[in-house]
């Protein structure tokens, strides 16, 4: 008997944090689009029972990586997987200034350390995020404040900067606090940006809760772009890498969609193709669909399309057991594979390729 994992366990927080529409069923019958883009099988698959279980704080994925957040033992200890499930490190993020922290989010490093953000108590008595990196020994060896911005995700851009996706905590208590989510840190220079603001993106009061981890936005550092995906509200921004320009565009799904989706992951491959993994429901049947789609943007059309993969798109009764093939989760991309768990992967993640659709002929 297959053991329920992370995507089931998060039903009630995804559907709570993402309600957006995406669609009807109803839709679905006479306007799929052609030509879908196609999933391959396996090409590696790998367990990692010491980090995926019912109660676990769920992993996170960067670089060929698994990083796991060790809250049950130490809220600022991090170990790190390969992709064949070997602990290759484990460190404890501790900034030289910090009395008592706690880890919200952790990456890997080009080099293969560990990046980490959190927010804890600092030797003077004040509350502040930071951010921390670590040598391949485990050792901090840069660390930085990041004062009243509470980071809640984080990616190594390839020139060895930091961009992380968080919330000011005194947003709503001081009008000259700076709103923006999306921030850039040098650990020698300090800020050096801070872009996309708060109000443009979340509306609720409960809205910073879409920034953590396993929440409905995901940030991806590439080698030429810093990708933010903001599910809740229906838009993805590309920051380049070269110059900082931002490029912005809201998106709609090609049929088939799934109703009253939530993103559950997001990936951007080492040849700039994006995809995203939704989790939907329907309550006239009682029902739970999963699938796959690639996020296709064009530069000067301010609208993305999300298109279907073929044959991702599973459906069963909620409560009842999902199909084999089922993609619960998209937990990134190495290289141009992607990271992906299926139902029946239990407790380990599979890599496979998607081919791209032919280009329409004329």
């Amino acid at each position: 008997m297959k053991i329920p994992h992370r995507f089931r366990e998060l039903v009630p927080a995804v559907f709570l944090l993402s309600c957006f529409a995406v669609g009807t069923a109803a839709q679905q019958s006479s306007q799929q689009p052609q030509d879908l883009p196609t999933l391959s099988s396996a090409v590696h698959s790998t367990l990692y029972p010491e980090v995926m279980c019912v109660h676990c704080i769920i992993p996170q994925w960067d670089r060929g990586y698994i990083l796991h957040r060790e809250f049950d033992k130490d809220p600022a200890v991090v170990t790190m997987y390969d992709r064949d499930g070997k602990k290759v490190l484990e460190a404890r993020m501790e900034p030289p200034d910090a009395a008592k922290i706690s880890v919200s989010a952790a990456a890997a490093t080009h080099s293969g350390g560990i990046l980490a953000v959190g927010g804890g108590v600092m030797t003077d008595g004040s509350i502040q995020g930071f951010i921390a990196k670590t040598d391949l020994t485990g050792r901090t060896i840069q660390s930085l404040r990041t004062g009243q911005f509470s980071p809640h995700q984080v990616c190594e851009a390839s020139d060895g900067t930091v961009w992380t996706l968080g919330y000011a905590r005194d947003y709503r208590d001081s009008p000259d606090a700076d709103r923006n989510v999306l921030r850039h840190y040098s650990f020698e220079k300090g800020p050096l940006e801070s872009l996309v603001a708060f109000d443009s993106i979340f509306k609720s009061r409960d809205a910073g809760l879409n920034v953590i981890p396993g929440g409905t936005s995901f940030l991806r550092c590439s080698k030429d772009r810093v990708s933010v995906f903001f599910g809740a509200a229906a838009q993805y921004i590309e920051v380049d890498a070269s110059n900082g320009k931002i490029a912005r565009w809201s998106w709609k799904v090609a049929l088939p969609p799934i109703a009253r989706a939530g993103a559950t992951g997001f990936a951007v491959t080492e040849e700039g193709r994006i995809f995203v993994s939704f989790l939907g429901f329907s309550d006239p049947d009682n029902t739970v669909t999963h699938g796959l789609y690639e996020l296709k943007t064009k530069t000067g059309i301010s609208v993305a399309t999300l298109v279907p993969v073929d044959g991702t798109l599973t459906t069963h009764e909620r409560g009842g057991v999902p199909p084999d093939e089922t993609i619960e989760g998209l937990w990134g991309a190495d290289g141009d594979e992607l990271v992906v768990q299926r139902y029946r992967d239990g407790w380990g993640i599979s890599w496979v390729k998607v081919v791209a659709s032919p280009p329409a002929s004329d």
